[in-house]
Protein backbone atom coordinates (compact mmCIF):
# COMPACT_ATOMS: atom_id res chain seq x y z
CA UNK A 1 0.00 0.00 0.00
CA UNK A 2 3.03 2.37 0.23
CA UNK A 3 3.99 1.72 -2.68
CA UNK A 4 0.81 2.91 -4.17
CA UNK A 5 0.29 5.98 -2.26
CA UNK A 6 3.74 7.22 -3.16
CA UNK A 7 3.56 6.14 -6.73
CA UNK A 8 0.41 8.15 -6.84
CA UNK A 9 2.32 11.28 -4.96
CA UNK A 10 4.73 11.19 -7.65
CA UNK A 11 2.36 10.97 -10.27
CA UNK A 12 0.67 13.98 -9.04
CA UNK A 13 3.67 16.10 -8.12
CA UNK A 14 4.78 15.22 -11.69
CA UNK A 15 1.40 16.51 -13.58
CA UNK A 16 0.86 19.53 -11.37
CA UNK A 17 1.06 22.86 -13.05
CA UNK A 18 1.53 25.22 -10.47
CA UNK A 19 4.94 26.62 -9.48
CA UNK A 20 6.39 29.35 -6.97
CA UNK A 21 7.97 31.86 -8.53
CA UNK A 22 8.08 35.75 -8.86
CA UNK A 23 8.89 38.64 -11.12
CA UNK A 24 9.16 42.05 -11.01
CA UNK A 25 9.88 44.66 -13.66
CA UNK A 26 12.76 46.88 -14.07
CA UNK A 27 14.18 50.34 -16.05
CA UNK A 28 16.99 50.59 -17.52
CA UNK A 29 18.16 53.92 -18.29
CA UNK A 30 20.32 56.51 -20.06
CA UNK A 31 21.61 60.34 -20.06
CA UNK A 32 21.42 62.12 -23.53
CA UNK A 33 24.54 62.84 -24.26
CA UNK A 34 24.79 66.31 -27.46
CA UNK A 35 27.62 66.28 -30.09
CA UNK A 36 30.07 68.44 -29.57
CA UNK A 37 30.39 71.73 -31.87
CA UNK A 38 33.20 72.70 -33.92
CA UNK A 39 34.25 76.57 -35.20
CA UNK A 40 37.25 77.15 -37.19
CA UNK A 41 38.37 80.19 -35.50
CA UNK A 42 41.36 80.59 -38.25
CA UNK A 43 41.18 78.66 -41.60
CA UNK A 44 44.90 77.27 -41.90
CA UNK A 45 47.01 79.00 -44.80
CA UNK A 46 50.21 78.49 -46.24
CA UNK A 47 50.93 81.34 -47.87
CA UNK A 48 52.52 81.27 -51.59
CA UNK A 49 53.78 77.99 -52.53
CA UNK A 50 55.99 76.75 -55.94
CA UNK A 51 53.68 76.09 -59.11
CA UNK A 52 54.96 73.05 -60.01
CA UNK A 53 53.91 69.47 -59.21
CA UNK A 54 55.35 68.06 -56.05
CA UNK A 55 56.32 71.32 -54.40
CA UNK A 56 55.52 70.67 -50.83
CA UNK A 57 55.12 73.82 -48.11
CA UNK A 58 55.99 72.52 -44.07
CA UNK A 59 54.03 74.55 -41.24
CA UNK A 60 55.31 74.23 -37.83
CA UNK A 61 53.00 74.53 -34.70
CA UNK A 62 54.11 78.36 -34.73
CA UNK A 63 52.68 78.62 -37.73
CA UNK A 64 56.10 79.34 -39.73
CA UNK A 65 56.65 77.42 -43.34
CA UNK A 66 59.57 76.19 -44.97
CA UNK A 67 59.85 74.05 -48.17
CA UNK A 68 58.73 74.99 -51.57
CA UNK A 69 56.84 78.65 -50.05
CA UNK A 70 57.43 81.74 -49.60
CA UNK A 71 57.71 82.31 -45.97
CA UNK A 72 57.81 86.19 -45.74
CA UNK A 73 53.97 85.73 -47.40
CA UNK A 74 51.63 87.81 -45.24
CA UNK A 75 48.59 85.35 -46.13
CA UNK A 76 50.21 82.57 -43.86
CA UNK A 77 48.37 81.48 -40.96
CA UNK A 78 48.11 78.40 -38.29
CA UNK A 79 44.83 76.92 -38.28
CA UNK A 80 42.81 77.08 -35.30
CA UNK A 81 39.27 74.95 -34.49
CA UNK A 82 37.29 74.95 -31.24
CA UNK A 83 35.71 71.90 -30.16
CA UNK A 84 32.59 73.26 -27.45
CA UNK A 85 30.03 71.07 -25.18
CA UNK A 86 31.78 68.27 -24.29
CA UNK A 87 31.29 66.56 -20.71
CA UNK A 88 33.67 66.55 -18.33
CA UNK A 89 35.86 64.10 -17.84
CA UNK A 90 35.40 62.39 -20.94
CA UNK A 91 37.80 60.25 -23.04
CA UNK A 92 37.52 60.45 -26.56
CA UNK A 93 39.85 60.63 -29.54
CA UNK A 94 40.53 63.33 -31.88
CA UNK A 95 41.47 62.33 -35.15
CA UNK A 96 42.31 64.92 -37.90
CA UNK A 97 42.63 63.85 -41.29
CA UNK A 98 43.85 65.39 -44.87
CA UNK A 99 43.10 65.15 -48.40
CA UNK A 100 43.53 65.50 -51.78
CA UNK A 101 41.87 68.06 -54.51
CA UNK A 102 42.24 68.00 -57.96
CA UNK A 103 45.88 70.08 -57.08
CA UNK A 104 46.82 69.80 -53.55
CA UNK A 105 47.37 67.13 -50.88
CA UNK A 106 47.06 68.44 -47.37
CA UNK A 107 48.31 66.03 -44.14
CA UNK A 108 47.91 68.28 -41.39
CA UNK A 109 49.60 67.94 -38.26
CA UNK A 110 47.54 69.27 -34.82
CA UNK A 111 47.70 69.94 -31.25
CA UNK A 112 44.72 69.80 -29.20
CA UNK A 113 44.59 71.56 -26.03
CA UNK A 114 42.26 72.47 -23.45
CA UNK A 115 44.70 74.17 -21.12
CA UNK A 116 45.20 71.17 -18.89
CA UNK A 117 46.25 68.51 -21.38
CA UNK A 118 47.87 68.61 -24.62
CA UNK A 119 48.14 65.94 -27.60
CA UNK A 120 49.26 66.34 -30.72
CA UNK A 121 48.07 64.34 -34.08
CA UNK A 122 49.58 62.80 -37.42
CA UNK A 123 47.41 62.92 -40.27
CA UNK A 124 44.63 60.25 -39.85
CA UNK A 125 45.73 58.90 -36.80
CA UNK A 126 43.17 58.70 -33.54
CA UNK A 127 45.02 60.39 -30.44
CA UNK A 128 43.53 59.65 -27.13
CA UNK A 129 42.13 62.58 -25.14
CA UNK A 130 40.23 63.17 -21.81
CA UNK A 131 38.48 66.46 -20.85
CA UNK A 132 39.03 67.99 -17.84
CA UNK A 133 37.01 68.27 -14.51
CA UNK A 134 35.16 71.38 -15.88
CA UNK A 135 34.83 70.57 -19.86
CA UNK A 136 36.72 73.26 -21.44
CA UNK A 137 36.81 73.79 -24.78
CA UNK A 138 39.64 71.88 -27.08
CA UNK A 139 41.64 74.21 -29.27
CA UNK A 140 42.93 72.45 -31.98
CA UNK A 141 45.87 74.46 -33.60
CA UNK A 142 46.15 73.25 -37.57
CA UNK A 143 49.04 73.05 -39.47
CA UNK A 144 51.19 70.01 -41.77
CA UNK A 145 52.56 69.56 -44.89
CA UNK A 146 50.75 70.98 -48.20
CA UNK A 147 51.91 69.53 -51.60
CA UNK A 148 51.22 70.08 -55.12
CA UNK A 149 49.61 67.43 -56.99
CA UNK A 150 48.76 69.01 -60.16
CA UNK A 151 50.61 71.94 -61.74
CA UNK A 152 49.32 74.79 -60.29
CA UNK A 153 48.39 78.53 -62.26
CA UNK A 154 50.23 81.72 -60.77
CA UNK A 155 48.08 83.73 -59.12
CA UNK A 156 44.97 81.87 -58.45
CA UNK A 157 43.50 80.35 -54.94
CA UNK A 158 43.04 76.36 -54.37
CA UNK A 159 41.71 75.20 -51.52
CA UNK A 160 41.84 71.35 -49.97
CA UNK A 161 39.48 69.84 -47.71
CA UNK A 162 40.77 68.18 -44.20
CA UNK A 163 37.93 66.71 -41.19
CA UNK A 164 38.39 67.07 -37.68
CA UNK A 165 36.62 64.07 -35.74
CA UNK A 166 35.69 63.47 -31.72
CA UNK A 167 34.76 59.89 -31.52
CA UNK A 168 33.99 58.89 -27.50
CA UNK A 169 35.50 55.94 -25.90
Amino acid sequence: MNKKIFAATALLAMTSTSSLASSETLQASVNGWSEPTFLENNKVHFGKIRLATGSTCTMDNAGAVTGDCDASDANIQLGGVTVSGLAPNSAMNITVSGSTSANLTFAPVTTATDGTSSVTTANAIASAFTTDASATDIVIGVYGDMTVATDLTAGAAYEVDYTVDVSFQ
